[in-house]
């Protein structure tokens, strides 16, 4: 979970003023149309189901990606239709506006939102004008219509601490598509799009995993503690897993659980000439006793011969130990990837995926292509809070995963050289929540 000041190249401004231009503008164009256009007659538009990807440095449309594309799933929905938005963070001024709008025209919107976003030390006018715009729509409604809301959640929403950290949007009448479900790492801010690489997937017409997800928001919806926090739907080809991790069918972090049936060689359709698995891990944060675990598992991975890289923000002491030691293959392939692109020592860009993908042997399976990914972090306060991981199972999909992180990984966001007028001794993590 990470938090940092909006930052453009050669401009700091706090998220209450008025943003880039090319980050914000109303026309903006992205496949598949324009976010300011809704079609309200006849519907032609279709939601595509896979992965979006977006960049925090290159043209407003890269950068855009997830932002644009959730914005104009909003716009297309169905005025007899129901949105239903999870997000840690919700600060965007065109999703407010877009979200008010539907209202209007009498989609039912729900929003829901980690209380710390929203106090006292924390401006957020983009969701008190959301929370104020859904209310006053409310009296123009019908006598039984069900209204829109959005409220915010103190702690986890289904858990006894934590966070409210889901980022997942539900629509269920989408132009001509129906049950539209996305999830990722990104929350609807315009910081998801203007300072980090972020991930989304979306699914279409997937009914009954839409059906479990549906239910889980419902119950978040409520604020309370569940007695049986942690829930699954497995599927051949799609899973879902909601934290906080206890109750009764709880049976172990399904992430890890993975990485210990994953077998280094053997691999026959992995796209390479050896036969190793190929293991790609984005954690944004890995740190505490979970990150720890996970760390020597990636580092026994790499030891037996599989191709590992780690691609990181925020990284505990011990886990980079870990990671770094000697012995066996020597250290693992990591990479830090944020940026400071105004050389004042203060990270402004960051890699925000929560990533793992496996593409080679996974126990008996020798042509396993299985992607993770969602919005825990692999911290401690992942296990205790409202999280969503998804399993994806297919070659394409983690190839798209698998490369998105080698390019990067690859090719890493310059950092600028440190101005002579920077702080002496900078912390660059002063705008970053460590988990």
């Amino acid at each position: 979970m990470l938090r940092l000041r909006l930052l453009v190249p050669g401009l700091l401004v706090a998220l209450v003023l008025p943003l880039v231009p090319a980050l914000l503008a109303p026309g903006a164009s992205v496949p598949g149309g324009s976010v300011a256009t809704a079609v309200e007659r006849k519907p032609t538009y279709r939601a595509k189901e896979g992965p979006t990807f977006n960049t925090a440095i290159g043209e407003p449309a890269q950068r855009r990606a997830i932002l644009d594309k959730i914005i104009q799933t909003i716009r297309h929905t169905s005025p007899k239709g129901t949105i239903k938005i999870m997000t840690w963070n919700f600060m965007n001024p065109q999703a407010a506006d877009a979200l008010i709008e539907r209202a209007r025209r009498g989609t039912t919107v729900r929003v829901l939102m980690d209380a710390s976003n929203n106090d006292v030390d924390t401006d957020n006018p983009s969701f008190r004008r959301l929370k104020a715009g859904l209310a006053a729509t409310n009296g123009k409604r019908e006598k039984n219509a069900t209204k829109s809301f959005a409220r915010m959640c103190k702690g986890s929403c289904r858990g006894k601490s934590g966070a409210a950290h889901t980022k997942m949007f539900l629509f269920d009448k989408v132009g001509l598509s129906r049950d539209v479900l996305i999830q990722g790492s990104a929350n609807l801010t315009t910081a998801s799009a203007a300072n980090q690489w972020n991930e989304i997937y979306t699914y279409v017409g997937r009914t009954k995993l839409y059906d479990f997800a549906e239910e889980i928001f419902d119950e978040m919806w409520l604020d309370q503690p569940r007695k049986n926090a942690y829930r699954a739907f497995e599927g051949n080809r799609y899973s879902l897993y909601f934290s906080p991790y206890y109750g009764k069918d709880f049976k172990g972090d399904p992430v890890q659980k993975a990485m210990d049936d994953i077998r280094c060689f053997g691999a026959e359709n992995a796209g390479n000439a050896n036969g190793r698995t190929i293991v790609r891990s984005a954690p944004d944060v890995i740190r505490g006793q979970r990150g720890n675990i996970a760390a020597r598992r990636l580092k026994a991975l790499w030891d037996q011969g599989c191709d590992v890289r780690v691609a990181y923000t925020v990284m505990g002491v011990e886990a980079k130990r870990i990671l770094t030691a000697g012995g066996g293959r020597g250290p693992v392939p990591i990479r830090h990837l944020v940026q400071d692109f105004d050389g004042d020592g203060d990270f402004d860009n960051y890699f925000h995926l929560k990533v793992l993908t496996i593409n080679g042997r996974l126990g008996a399976d020798r042509t396993a292509h299985v992607t993770f990914n969602g919005s825990a972090n692999t911290s401690d306060g992942a296990s205790r809070s409202d999280e969503q991981i998804g399993k994806l199972v297919g070659r394409r999909n983690t190839l798209l995963y698998q490369r998105f992180i080698d390019r990067w990984f690859e090719n890493p966001p310059p950092n600028a050289a440190r101005r002579a007028d920077a702080p002496p001794n900078p912390d660059p993590y002063q705008h970053v929540d460590m988990d």
